[in-house]
């Protein structure tokens, strides 16, 4: 049931998505196109704008997932959600996968999008790309490819998790016991989980036997320590900890479990 559900969330998605990658995929073609051809005053200006239009896209395509989350789950639609005849961890993970497929869909042609930009900016300029990106390149410069590798996938995993922990908290405050709060039940819960959240990569980076030294290798150095013999010097600590990368996902899997039971047992449409 769990394929024949993801199978419908992609195929009722499918439309409107493709309308918006479509629009992204037109503007970021003009933009590249009036970037390369130079033009005093508007190349540089477009140049920033599709840049930032870019790091906004997965950002953009993440709430708008979640908004669909709540409407096809809470809304009018979600009376034929709770119709059929699968548990609720079902629905909540193949509305979850769909979101992540969404968002990484979104981030590929982000990245891609940046570099066709960037491309463009390098030929205007009559330099390679490698030339043109030196600058943020040398901002890794000396770290292990492997590294920076991992350390991007970790931050992917992390904004999964972030979106995980959203969808589950709008489950959560649709229990009937939180019909008196209304609305203000899952911002009460975005709040709460936030904090959470903050508190729990605080504790993580600075205790959990995890971290990055200053040089780009993993390390099992404890923060603290380091960070401890470096107060009330100029010192930096010579390690940076990690641990959130691994307690926040767990965290929402916590809660993905909680919404779970939620969907199935406690959902109060209203």
């Amino acid at each position: 049931m769990y394929a024949k559900l993801l199978a419908y969330e992609i195929r009722s998605r499918l439309v409107t998505d493709a309308r918006s990658f479509g629009a992204f995929l037109a503007v970021i073609a003009i933009a590249s196109g009036i970037v390369a051809a130079g033009l005093p005053g508007i190349s540089g200006s477009t140049a920033v704008l599709s840049y930032a239009l870019c790091a906004l896209t997965p950002a953009a395509c993440a709430i708008a997932a979640m908004g669909d989350y709540w409407k096809t789950l809470y809304g009018q639609r979600g009376y034929f959600t709770m119709s059929l005849p699968i548990s609720g961890t079902v629905i909540f993970w193949a509305k979850i996968t769909r979101i992540m497929i969404e968002c990484l869909l979104a981030l590929a042609l982000a990245v891609g999008g940046i570099l066709a930009v960037a491309s463009a900016a390098a030929w205007s300029n009559g330099i390679s790309l490698a030339e043109y990106t030196a600058g943020p390149r040398s901002l890794v410069a000396g770290v292990p490819t492997s590294t920076v590798v991992l350390m991007i996938t970790a931050q992917v995993i992390l904004s999964m998790s972030w979106i995980i922990q959203g969808c589950a908290v709008m489950s959560i405050a649709a229990q009937g016991r939180f019909n008196h709060l209304g609305f203000g039940a899952p911002i009460i819960g975005f709040v709460l989980v936030y904090v959470v959240d903050q508190i729990l990569s605080m504790v993580s980076t600075f205790f959990i036997p995890l971290s990055v030294t200053t040089r780009g290798y993993f390390s099992t150095e404890i923060m603290w320590t380091s960070y401890r013999a470096t107060m009330g010097t100029d010192g930096q600590p010579n390690v940076i900890g990690i641990g959130s990368y691994i307690i926040v996902p767990l965290f929402a899997l916590f809660l993905a479990v909680w919404a779970s039971r939620s969907i199935e047992k406690r959902t109060s449409l209203r």
